[in-house]
């Protein structure tokens, strides 16, 4: 029973820890990625600043001490205490907070941002460790190839309808794909090294696929409309520009505001010592005075030069909102391209395969009677896989055009 509940336990943890979806991965990516970490931490930092706009300025005490006091009718000034509270124009408050708030909104798109380029990043690294699986998986036929040939090119050689040369042209070729499959084994590194990256684990640990990242037309069947909506209007990055033109806009309203005069309120009191060299009313009365000040701003020229500064930054930010959507829809465009042109040449390949193989079966039993024609026997058999090496390479272009689109939607 023990033995069985093992071998179960080991059933379930292969199936759940070597099974690694660029779904999964993404996922892992958001919640251990310390960039979205980062970001996501600096946004909550900016609330707290809003907090902080919202508060009256601190007062100011005055203390003076009448180390030579200033003699008054009912006595000398021997100390005296001030407090002075400014009062900020109506509305000036909740203006520094409403520009607090468009700040702190403007990182809040940077994590959205930032989620769109590492599921970007793991797509575009998944979809290369697949097409380098499936080059080797390539070779791995060819070599299968080669020992079907080089059994024939014996045999041939053995019945003395065949030659040493062709033997030894086999073994070469085997030396190059072998070579080769180590150089892709190699290759393999990076793509893993970034897919670990993202998603925070040690960087060697192995990326076990489990599916293939080329999605099926259906992907694409609700049409482009869709991708370039996305990119035009709901794009984290508009975002982004949009809530600068609203912190411009807050910007020019607290400006407005800090345009208008200041006021400011207070308290003095003054200890006065008594006289003794006279008898009055009131001798020794210490001094109360309410204080009152205004502060109105003559040179107004820097408040029309701000105004005007956050009105050419708003022409900027959209200009640069255009520009972004233009570049966003020609890549949509193009990737469509790419997507369409790889499903052509997957076409045009799968054609040649067919008619490929009907000449091979002619020519494998031609040789295997005659010992004649190898040479052109093994450039077939080489371009039959070359065939099925364009059809991968058009699965990866094709793969990196669906990631892009994966960023529109």
């Amino acid at each position: 029973m023990n033995k069985i509940i093992m071998t179960l336990l080991c059933v379930f943890i292969a199936a759940t820890v070597t099974g690694q979806s660029i779904d999964t991965l993404i996922q892992m990516a958001k919640s251990h990625n310390p960039g979205l970490r980062a970001l996501n931490l600096e946004y909550k930092a900016a609330l707290k600043i809003v907090e902080q706009k919202g508060d009256y300025p601190d007062p100011k005490v005055n203390l003076g001490l009448g180390v030579l006091p200033v003699e008054t009718r009912l006595g000398a000034q021997r100390m005296k205490l001030g407090i002075t509270q400014a009062i900020p124009w109506k509305g000036l408050l909740e203006a520094r907070q409403d520009l607090a708030a468009a700040q702190a909104d403007i990182k809040a798109s940077m994590g959205s941002i930032k989620t769109i380029d590492i599921a970007y990043a793991i797509r575009i690294a998944y979809s290369t460790v697949i097409f380098l699986e499936d080059r080797i998986t390539l070779i791995d036929q060819r070599l299968e190839v080669l020992d079907i040939l080089e059994e024939l090119a014996k045999s041939a050689l053995r019945s003395g309808k065949g030659k040493l040369s062709n033997v030894l042209f086999i073994e070469r070729n085997r030396e190059m794909l072998e070579e080769e499959k180590v150089i892709l084994e190699k290759q393999k590194e990076q793509p893993t090294i970034m897919i670990n990256r993202w998603t925070g684990r040690p960087l060697d640990t192995v990326i076990n696929l489990i599916d293939s990242t080329y999605i099926s037309p259906d992907f694409i069947s609700g049409g482009i409309d869709q991708y370039v909506d996305f990119s035009e209007n709901n794009h984290p990055s508009l975002k982004v520009l949009e809530s600068k033109i609203t912190a411009s806009a807050r910007s020019i309203e607290l400006t407005r505001l800090e345009e208008k005069p200041k006021i400011g309120v207070g308290l003095d009191y003054a200890l006065v010592d008594d006289r003794n060299d006279v008898t009055i009313a009131n001798n020794g009365r210490d001094i109360l005075m309410p204080m009152a000040s205004i502060s109105i701003p003559l040179n107004k020229g820097r408040f029309e030069a701000k105004r005007q500064e956050e009105i050419i930054k708003q022409d900027a930010i959209k200009a640069t909102a255009d520009d972004m959507r233009e570049m966003y829809k020609a890549e949509i465009f193009s990737a469509q391209s790419n997507i369409e042109l790889a499903e052509l040449s997957i076409q045009k390949e799968n054609k040649l395969k067919v008619i490929t193989r009907e000449t091979l079966k002619l020519m494998r039993t031609e040789y295997a009677s005659e010992g004649t024609r190898f040479e052109e026997l093994l450039r077939l058999e080489m371009e039959l896989i070359d065939f099925e090496m364009e059809i991968i390479n058009a699965n990866y272009q094709k793969s990196l055009a669906q990631s892009i689109l994966f960023k529109y939607q």
